[in-house]
């Protein structure tokens, strides 16, 4: 990824469609991604933190997304009590201030795709729009899994 590709990713952006199991719990909402461009020793990284509601009550994961080199690819890793945890990921489109991201299967959970915005909330138009991309990239192996978790 160049460092304009993670300029373009820094700011807080607002899950609105999931395919995660763990973001499509009825007890979990508001889920905002907010990223942060920072020197990590040589290595250039965005800084994560994930805010959500759950049961009622704010909580908060915490890490990087740390570049390939040579891919796509960015290898997320844990900061404290998330420490042991990796997963891989990649930007699939970032254009017009909606983000598709593609995760890796995990031992926890599918591989699946996230869409968010820089939007809180989105009308209908706009909903529609952003599957009208979805299925013009050829993402519709991912459609019957994502729902709808943006209730802010």
């Amino acid at each position: 990824m160049t460092v304009n590709d993670l300029k373009n990713l820094e700011g807080r952006w607002v899950l609105q469609y999931s395919g995660c199991p763990m973001w499509r719990k009825a007890n979990t909402d508001t889920i905002t991604f907010n990223y942060e461009l920072q020197h990590r020793g040589e290595e250039l990284v965005l800084r994560e933190q994930v805010e959500f509601r759950r049961n009622g009550k704010m909580k908060s994961k915490r890490g990087y997304e740390i570049p390939s080199e040579d891919s796509a690819i960015m290898t997320w890793k844990g900061i404290g009590m998330n420490k042991l945890f990796r997963t891989r990921s990649k930007v699939l489109y970032n254009q017009d201030g909606i983000l598709i991201m593609w995760f890796e299967k995990t031992m926890h959970n599918p591989e699946s795709i996230d869409v968010l915005t820089r939007k809180k909330h989105l009308n209908a138009q706009e909903s529609e729009y952003i599957f009208t991309i979805l299925k013009g990239k050829d993402f519709t192996v991912y459609l019957d899994e994502l729902e709808s978790v943006n209730i802010l």
